[in-house]
């Protein structure tokens, strides 16, 4: 009887260490180049953040309601998509423009069409992006962009 009951509380234990280690998740981080070329990014807001709180409010967002469809598309090889929507921002616009775009220094900064902008957040969700400027009084300004998904 003891017999019995030991080799059941032993397969059970086995059993549910082979169910526990079958029932694995992959935890791995995806990089940043698979964060970015996921989705495509729809922008949602960018300005400069007058009150340099790191935060585009209401008041400082500068987009306007042309840019609202607009859509950004990377693709792992280092180009990239831009297309505008429906709404046009000026007459004769391109639907789409094709651009390159790269991470450097170590990945914290993304270049779009131009220089490098700083990475704020880059996420599943999410892409901030931000460079530094001067005002008419010399003082430095945070011009922020963000997209989403």
């Amino acid at each position: 009887m003891k017999t019995i009951a030991l080799r059941s509380i032993t397969i059970g234990l086995f059993l549910s260490i082979i169910c526990v280690s079958c029932s694995k998740t992959d935890n791995t981080a995806k990089s940043q180049t698979e964060l970015l070329t996921q989705k495509s990014w729809k922008f949602e807001m960018y300005g400069l953040d007058e009150n340099n709180n790191g935060i585009i409010e209401g008041a400082e967002n500068g987009m306007l309601e042309c840019e609202t469809d607009d859509v950004y598309t990377f693709n792992a090889n280092g180009t990239g998509v831009y297309a505008g929507g429906t709404l046009q921002c000026s007459a004769g616009e391109p639907p789409t423009i094709d651009f390159g775009w790269a991470f450097s220094n170590n990945g914290t900064e993304l270049a779009i069409f131009a220089a490098p902008e700083k990475i704020n957040k880059l996420d599943e969700n999410i892409l901030e992006v931000y460079y530094i400027d001067q005002n008419s009084q010399g003082q430095p300004v945070k011009y922020i962009r963000r997209f989403q998904h």
